[in-house]
């Protein structure tokens, strides 16, 4: 008989990532979702294509679905194996009722804290945190979408989580407590922040992709500036050990430069003003980066760069906007970054110029 895991969020992650690992592994693969367009499609076809990238290629699978749910049904979460969330950190602690009655929840969102309040509000002792080491694109290339307009594109990544007692696939690098918090540490700032840096800065010059940022060589050296600041920071800190820290940071370098990935900067740029508070990827990094015994400017280019985004579609990016056309730059950095107004960081980040 199957095992049955229950997937919320149908997106990049989800639907490009979880999913595929799972399958592979003779998982029967139901969603919860909200948005209805993509939960009729998914329902309609009850299959997907995710494209693995192999060896400078596309491989194609094709991933069957049971069901796909909306978040407003009733769900009998009790009967599914495992349960995982990757729908955001704003919106996993809404589905709070319906993760009381996970058998097991990995919590897939980009916070190692979700854990923590999850217990706590489910009253759920079987929460435990996953760290997906992949990047996903919510989208594909136009010949392939031609075929199936639900592809999704991914790396040949790995699930990084805590041990725990569940039969889970080979595939999934199990870890200590110690080591999930190291992997984390890297995700955060060596990956989340010179990733969004390339966002930003690409979204300054009109680009739509990561890799089209990371072909720009005015951009590229930014990016490669932030990531070592914020990697010498984190080894001069001892935080984490070189050997560990600079392997990740050329793996992450890499992955930027991926020409198959399609990663839209749109998807990477989205809710500037969670990933400028102070205990977020941009603020935080700058801060660790000046343990890299060098000014971090490209740290600072890459926060003012955030600052001037701005997605009609984005209701973090329009609060940025107003914010700075009505009270100005100093009191952003106050209200959204939560620097005291006389952090010297925030006049040296204002001295910085964009120049790309």
């Amino acid at each position: 008989m199957k095992k049955k895991i229950l997937i919320f969020g149908a997106g990049a992650i989800g639907r490009g990532f979880v999913a595929p690992l799972f399958f592979k592994n003779n998982y029967e693969i139901s969603f919860v979702d909200s948005n209805m367009n993509l939960i009729n499609k998914l329902n309609k076809k009850k299959k997907y294509y995710a494209g693995l990238i192999k060896k400078n290629k596309y491989d194609l699978s094709q991933i069957l679905i049971n069901k796909t749910y909306h978040v407003s049904e009733k769900i009998d979460v009790r009967s599914f194996d495992l349960v995982i969330s990757c729908v955001g950190i704003n919106n996993c602690y809404k589905n709070y009722e319906l993760y009381k009655n996970a058998r097991y929840l990995i919590s897939c969102e980009n916070d190692i804290e979700t854990v923590t309040k999850l217990k706590k509000i489910t009253k759920n002792k079987n929460v435990f945190f996953g760290i997906p080491d992949v990047i996903t694109s919510n989208t594909a290339p136009k010949k392939i979408l031609k075929k199936d307009d639900l592809t999704v594109i991914s790396e040949d990544g790995v699930l990084v989580l805590e041990k725990f007692v569940k039969q889970l696939p080979k595939e999934i690098e199990f870890v200590t407590k110690k080591d999930l918090k190291k992997h984390w540490i890297c995700k955060l700032y060596i990956h989340n922040a010179p990733h969004a840096i390339a966002a930003y800065l690409g979204y300054l010059k009109k680009l739509k992709f990561i890799h089209e940022s990371m072909q720009n060589e005015k951009i590229k050296k930014i990016v490669e500036g932030s990531i070592k600041e914020i990697t010498d920071g984190l080894v001069n800190f001892k935080v984490i050990d070189k050997k560990f820290a600079y392997h990740y940071m050329k793996k992450e370098l890499k992955r930027f430069s991926n020409k198959l990935l399609f990663d839209p900067i749109s998807r990477v740029a989205r809710d500037p003003i969670r990933k400028l508070s102070k205990n977020d990827r941009l603020i935080k990094s700058i801060q660790i980066a000046l343990y890299s015994k060098r000014l971090p400017s490209n740290c600072a280019i890459g926060i003012l760069a955030a600052l001037k985004y701005y997605d009609k579609n984005d209701e973090q990016s329009q609060q940025i906007k107003y914010l700075m056309e009505n009270f100005g730059e100093k009191y952003v950095f106050k209200k959204i970054c939560g620097l005291d107004e006389n952090d010297p960081l925030i006049d040296f980040c204002l001295k910085q110029n964009i120049k790309i």
